[in-house]
């Protein structure tokens, strides 16, 4: 069974300043990569799979210095359509329902002209299926962002989605979980 890293990237100043992302292109900030950095060396993997955006690829490459990445864009951050780019708040006070009462963006709502839930899943369902494909005793990781991550949870069985839509991804903390092998068949039909 395969082990995987998951690792959501350093910040980028819209994440620390309360913007909505997306798949806006930005780079990481300098102390959150070099934390990231500090992490080279901690953390193994056979296979090393990134988002292209800059801010996971950035963070892939300091954890992972010595390693060949595979940058897919099956790994890039939801795209959020007229909501990216703009202030979670002003979001929030506009679109109260889409929130969750922690004040996250719930998973299952899809911003007007962005991508849905459904869609996200089944791109980083399709990565996760390959990672379970791999040999017994591979370890994954994979560098990407809040809503993959979270999904990616979901998927795994790890979290609902509703708990999930509640807790955000910690940036640049690798966090190690089991594949196990029937593991996305069981939680597509129990999320």
């Amino acid at each position: 069974m395969p082990e995987l890293w998951l690792i959501r990237h350093a910040p980028a100043a819209g994440n620390l300043g309360g913007t909505f992302m997306g798949q806006l292109d930005a780079e990481p900030d300098a102390e959150g990569l070099a934390r990231a950095a500090a992490l080279a060396g901690s953390v193994d993997a056979d296979l090393v799979l990134s988002s292209p955006l800059r801010r996971a690829a950035l963070t892939a490459v300091a954890i992972f210095p010595a390693h060949a990445i595979t940058y897919d864009p099956r790994l890039m951050e939801r795209h959020l359509g007229a909501w990216q780019g703009r202030d979670k708040r002003a979001v929030q006070g506009e679109q109260p329902a889409a929130f969750t009462d922690a004040g996250t963006l719930d998973l299952r709502v899809s911003p007007p002209g962005g991508e849905s839930f459904a869609a996200l899943r089944a791109r980083v369902g399709a990565v996760l299926a390959e990672v379970a494909a791999q040999p017994d005793g591979t370890t994954v990781a994979l560098v990407a962002h809040n809503g993959v991550m979270r999904t990616a949870r979901v998927l795994l069985g790890l979290l609902v989605v509703a708990s999930a839509s509640r807790t955000p991804e910690r940036f640049a903390e690798p966090d190690r979980v089991s594949v196990a092998p029937g593991s996305l068949a069981r939680s597509a039909r129990t999320s």
